[in-house]
């Protein structure tokens, strides 16, 4: 594999993930692969990249934190201490169990995704070792051959510099 082949990474415009330009596939193994993703793999892909990014989790302790404070401090002020979702946070709770309940199927399919990936990665290295493997039988087989064609003409020059007799 030729190293100009493989595309560097652009720098990112932002913290953002989904921010900066990603390869399109960063071994040319995997070109298929990437472009014959689906429209739901695309997404899966892109929720999983954005839901294992340091920007996610800082984003939702923020918003935590909002919730939080918007409930106990600014509603209960409004409402005289009758807060829409008081200290035990029940309606987070739930929030926060219906985001993890759909996040982690979208996280597996993704996982699942990258697994495919490193099997056809293996496949080709695999494929990329036979093919070694042959050339290295072939240049031995060659070098053999050459040392007993030296060989031989070492002992052809022998007999004709100092022929016998």
């Amino acid at each position: 594999m030729d190293i100009s082949q493989l595309q560097p990474l652009a720098p990112r415009s932002s913290w953002f993930p989904w921010r900066h330009a990603r390869p399109k596939h960063g071994h040319p193994a995997l070109k298929d692969e990437h472009d014959t993703r689906t429209f739901g793999e695309r997404i899966a892909d892109d929720i999983a990249s954005f839901g294992g990014s340091w920007p996610f989790i800082f984003i939702f302790l923020g918003l935590i934190l909002i919730w939080m404070l918007v409930n106990t401090l600014f509603i209960g002020h409004l409402l005289h201490g009758k807060a829409f979702d008081p200290y035990p946070y029940i309606a987070l709770n739930l929030v926060l169990s219906a985001l993890a309940g759909l996040q982690a199927p979208i996280i597996m399919m993704s996982q699942n995704r990258s697994a495919a990936r490193d099997e056809i990665l293996a496949q080709h290295h695999y494929e990329e070792t036979q093919k070694i493997d042959e050339l290295l039988r072939a240049n031995t087989d060659l070098t053999r051959q050459i040392h007993d064609l030296t060989q031989k003409v070492h002992a052809l020059t022998q007999q004709l510099c100092h022929p016998a007799g």
